[in-house]
């Protein structure tokens, strides 16, 4: 492999992401950020901190060989099971153990713990190219590992990061030459146990049955949705102007983080959140692009996994946010407010723009070529 230049196009559209993020968590966030802390800067000085942090990470993962995540893979399965036993003996917020706290520092577990398992998937479905026509020697030791990452994040609750993590995988799983049949196995057999853990608390249902009809109790369980709604609709073609929302004077619960979309959509309208939008497509073009170009099996694998975590991710934010599905808590990628959460997407981008910076030797481009094809036709 040669090393070469990065795939400046992608670059470019995170650090659009980034600085776009950077603006809106200020407009979204400033007057609840005087409110509680009487700073209106309060949370974009967090969240410039956490970009700046995001650029070391992201600079760092692009500059690190991408083979070198498989000789890591133990190491860093290790250091995700830990923190995610950590957070159960950490204090409970909103109902949930989901954060490592320490004096002057958070940490969610669930962000590293679904890149972790996506370069897991990419490294042993590379490895075992030989062994997936067998379900029990191929496929359902690895699908152990990763339902047990999948099991301690539900347990949390976050059925969302395990959800997420569920899907990432599964894309890694379908490209790697994986049976049909034994895929359609999986589809049938993990239907039922999602609906279960979807079903396992009553808040789930409650939220189920608001989502039919977030109106019949606007004031109550459905008033995030109700909120959202009333927030997008004046947005229009330009919106109102940035900085002029008045849904998030309060009214619309969470504004700066999971419902910072309909922020968007208020302060600038269809055209602006059409823009977003283009730039996620954009992003998820270019993984894949990176992915098709990859130089060996576990970069193609792992640039999928996470161009579809990053993806999965902006779909559900937006469908949430737009009462395309129940309300659940998923940041938007690098724009909702949220250090985790912009850290990891950074540090994802990284990954993809090291492995856009390896490509085959021309003699073996064209055979290359021909067997990602075949992968991708499976």
């Amino acid at each position: 492999m040669t090393r070469g230049k990065p795939d400046f196009l992608l670059l470019f559209t995170v650090f659009l992401l980034v600085g776009f993020g950077l603006v809106m968590v200020f407009s979204s966030s400033y007057y609840i950020a005087m409110t509680e802390t009487d700073d209106s800067y309060f949370y974009f000085k967090r969240q410039l901190l956490a970009a700046v942090l995001g650029l070391f990470a992201l600079f760092f993962a692009m500059n690190v060989k991408f083979t070198l995540y498989r000789k890591l893979m133990a190491p860093m399965l290790v250091v995700t099971v830990v923190l995610l036993i950590a957070v159960f003996f950490m204090e409970e917020r909103g109902g949930a153990h989901r954060w490592i706290i320490l004096p002057g520092f958070q940490f969610q577990p669930s962000e590293l713990a679904k890149i972790t398992a996506v370069v897991y998937a990419a490294y042993i479905f590379s490895k075992k190219q030989d062994r997936l026509d067998s379900f029990w020697r191929g496929l359902f030791p690895p699908l152990t590992i990763i339902g047990g990452l999948f099991l301690l994040i539900v347990l949390e609750p976050h059925f969302s990061s395990a959800f997420m993590l569920f899907v990432s995988c599964m894309a890694v799983v379908f490209c790697s030459k994986a049976r049909l049949r034994h895929l359609f196995l999986l589809a049938v057999l993990s239907v039922p146990v999602l609906i279960g853990f979807l079903l396992l608390r009553g808040y789930r249902l409650t939220r189920l049955e608001t989502y039919l009809d977030p109106f019949a109790d606007k004031m109550g369980s459905g008033f995030q949705t109700v909120q959202s709604l009333y927030a997008i609709a004046p947005g229009g073609w330009s919106g109102v102007g940035l900085g002029n929302s008045i849904q998030k004077m309060l009214y619309l619960p969470e504004a700066h983080t999971d419902f910072i979309f309909s922020i968007i959509a208020e302060e600038l309208g269809f055209i602006g959140s059409s823009g977003l939008i283009f730039l996620y497509l954009l992003f998820i073009w270019r993984g894949i692009v990176i992915a098709l170009r990859s130089p060996n099996q576990f970069g193609f694998l792992l640039a999928i996994g996470l161009v579809t975590l990053i993806g999965i991710q902006a779909f559900l934010n937006i469908a949430v946010a737009t009462a395309l599905i129940p309300v659940t808590g998923v940041p938007l990628p690098f724009i909702s407010y949220g250090g985790t959460s912009l850290l990891m997407c950074m540090a994802i981008s990284g990954i993809l723009l090291n492995i856009s910076r390896y490509k085959m030797p021309r003699k073996q481009r064209k055979k290359g070529d021909a067997t990602r094809e075949a992968v991708m036709t499976n």
